[in-house]
């Protein structure tokens, strides 16, 4: 037979079922025998959010029976937040810790609930809104808060939305720009997808600049003009100014609060002169005060004194009523006979009438008119001037004389003189006034006389000795030692002193020959020094100083003291047997040297007459030289056109350079 269960082990299920029957009343009435062990509560700690929930649980124990279906117990909640019935906690919107309790049949349990902030919601900026100066910085700080309120820590971006300045994106410190506005919401501090925003309101910095209008202002005499000053600060934006007014350089008078000025009576320009002042900055305004309206005209000269058929330009001045010239276009005319005149010129004809033409000239312009008398008369001659006087005239050389006449008034009245001269001067041409010096030397005191009827006069003569000119020679180039000559042409020998080792003439340039010591090349360059000690002994006539650049000479010796550098053009002009002796260095040592320089022969100058002569070396670049170069040292010619010999003590060196000799 199988074994049943036993009654005993029935009776302890029926009581199992009954003590948890018990249990759940138990909460109800803790007295009864069926009273709880121990209460527990779950969890017994928790973190929620702001708003949040957590579901709590009670159990309990009774003699080693775990029980879990209670039934009465009581919740309580403390420190913040709600609990229902059935254990369900709901968070406030205060971060903080709560304490929940569950008593059933006078046992108690515990849990801790910490709330926290809730997620991140808005961001608060500040200041807002933010005044400042253009170019000023303001730190601005965000703060974040959850739904409830709540400080949320937060780490925000920042940037610049709608203008006003510049921001640090890391830091949040701001820098106002030079534009003036109000920038709404424009400093924006962000985290995730949440923003907050700051207006920034940026102002005119300090007033930095005036700036006064009209400038300039140009006004008639006693005219008035209204100023306006603004003031700006750095960034160019407007500062509002109450400015003092002054004239501070003349040209009228100004009210010190209003700015109305009115213009003075002298005309001119007066720069910077009317000042707009608030504190210590200024702004300026220059005013051109014109001449007012025209209210006379003057024509000069008055009267005119004229012989028949002679010229006159008259001029009108016109001033207005202060005596300010007013520029004039007048309308000329002849009113009361005399002679003609140019409408537009004011140049004036005489006519053969003689007789005085009262205010017969007539300058016009518009209702106004000016006049001049007109005395037509025959002039007598008074003075006869002979020029140049004195003049100093080479033997055989060529000098042409002018004369002009002059009457009582100094006026100019025409002539056809005769002219005479004395000997031993030399002679004149009686018709052209060109004198020809003879061979006595010396001054001859008005020797030279040109005669109308009965007026004469005269001018002095100096004869004076021409300089040796320099020897000509088969050798265009003369050299102690040593020539070299690279791309150019000679027209002439070249020729040496010596004939010795280190002695050599390098060419690469057509000539008329080549001679190292030869005896010709020897005599030749003898006949140099002797002529070179004759010239270095001559006595100047003139010393020069500058560059000769648009000078012309006449024949004559010509000195420069020290070293000569030349530039530009010269002209020599003279007769053909005239003699040019031009000297570098006669005082003190030097040397001659030009640079884009010319020498333009006039007349029937002869270029084999010209002697340059230098103390030191000769060095002549991308120049036209013409004339006879005689030098104590080297000679150099670089890009020339020579027209002439060059001789030297030292070498000479030609480079692209054409030189034709003289012989």
């Amino acid at each position: 037979m199988g074994t049943r269960p036993g009654r005993g082990r029935i009776a302890r299920a029926m009581t199992a079922l009954m003590t948890v029957g018990l249990l759940a009343a138990a909460c109800e009435d803790a007295t009864g025998p069926e009273t709880l062990s121990s209460l527990t509560i779950a969890p017994t700690t928790q973190t929620v959010a702001v708003g949040e929930t957590v579901q709590f649980s009670a159990a309990g124990a009774r003699a080693g029976i775990d029980v879990t279906n209670l039934e009465g117990e009581v919740w309580s909640v403390a420190g913040g937040g709600t609990v229902g019935d059935s254990g369900l906690f709901t968070a406030g919107t205060t971060p903080g810790t709560s304490t929940i309790t569950v008593t059933c049949g006078g046992l108690t349990a515990t849990a801790t609930v910490v709330v926290t902030a809730g997620p991140l919601a808005t961001i608060t900026v500040t200041p807002n809104p933010a005044t400042m100066e253009i170019g000023a910085t303001q730190q601005f700080t965000a703060v974040g808060h959850d739904a409830g309120g709540n400080p949320v820590d937060i780490d925000a971006t920042w940037s610049v939305v709608d203008g006003g300045g510049t921001i640090d994106a890391g830091t949040g410190l701001f820098t106002a720009g030079n534009t003036t506005g109000t920038f709404e919401n424009t400093v924006t501090a962000t985290q995730g997808s949440i923003s907050g925003t700051a207006t920034v309101v940026v102002t005119a910095g300090p007033l930095a600049t005036i700036t006064v209008t009209p400038d300039p202002a140009i006004l008639v005499t006693n005219e008035e003009q209204q100023f306006t000053a603004v003031g700006l600060d750095a960034g160019g934006n407007p500062v509002e100014i109450d400015a003092t007014w002054s004239v501070v350089d003349g040209g009228g008078n100004i009210d010190a609060d209003t700015g109305r000025f009115t213009a003075g009576t002298t005309i001119g320009t007066y720069s910077n002169t009317v000042t707009a002042t608030q504190g210590t900055i200024s702004g300026t305004a220059t005013v051109i005060v014109t001449a007012g309206p025209l209210v006379s005209i003057t024509v000069t000269p008055d009267p005119a004194t004229l012989q028949p058929d002679e010229t006159q330009r008259f001029r009108a001045d016109g001033v207005d009523v202060d005596g300010n010239v007013v520029e004039l276009v007048p309308v000329w005319s002849v009113e009361n006979g005399g002679g003609t005149i140019n409408s537009s010129t004011g140049r004036f004809t005489a006519g053969s009438t003689l007789g005085t033409f009262n205010n017969t000239v007539v300058a016009t312009q518009g209702s106004l008119s000016g006049n001049a008398t007109v005395i037509v008369e025959m002039a007598v001659l008074a003075t006869i001037t002979v020029e140049p006087d004195p003049a100093s005239v080479q033997t055989g050389a060529q000098q042409t004389f002018t004369a002009v006449g002059r009457d009582s008034d100094g006026d100019i009245v025409p002539i056809t003189p005769v002219w005479s001269t004395t000997n031993p001067p030399g002679t004149i041409n009686s018709s052209t006034g060109v004198f020809t010096a003879g061979n006595t030397t010396g001054t001859f005191n008005d020797a030279v006389t040109a005669t109308d009827g009965a007026i004469s006069g005269s001018a002095t003569v100096t004869v004076t000795a021409a300089p040796p000119p320099a020897p000509g020679s088969d050798f265009a180039i003369l050299a102690n030692s040593t020539v070299t000559c690279t791309e150019g042409v000679i027209t002439g020998e070249i020729g040496t002193f010596l004939n010795a080792p280190g002695v050599s003439i390098v060419t690469s340039c057509p000539n008329s020959g080549i001679e190292e010591g030869t005896p010709d090349a020897v005599d030749a360059y003898n006949d140099f020094l002797t002529t070179y000690d004759t010239l270095e002994a001559t006595a100047c006539d003139v010393v020069l100083t500058g560059t000769l650049a648009g000078v012309t000479l006449a024949p004559g010796v010509y000195c420069f003291d020290a070293a000569a550098t030349l530039t530009g053009v010269l002209t020599l002009n003279g007769p053909s047997n005239g003699v040019w002796l031009i000297k570098a260095g006669t005082l003190s040592p030097g040397s001659l040297s030009g640079t884009d320089f010319e020498v333009v022969m006039a007349g029937s100058a002869n270029r084999c007459n010209v002697t340059w002569w230098s103390q030191g070396a000769a060095t002549m670049t991308d120049s036209d030289l013409k004339g006879n170069v005689l030098a104590g040292a080297d000679i150099t010619l670089t890009r020339e056109t020579f027209g002439g010999n060059a001789w030297a003590k030292g070498d000479v060196t030609v480079t692209e350079t054409a030189v034709t000799g003289c012989s």
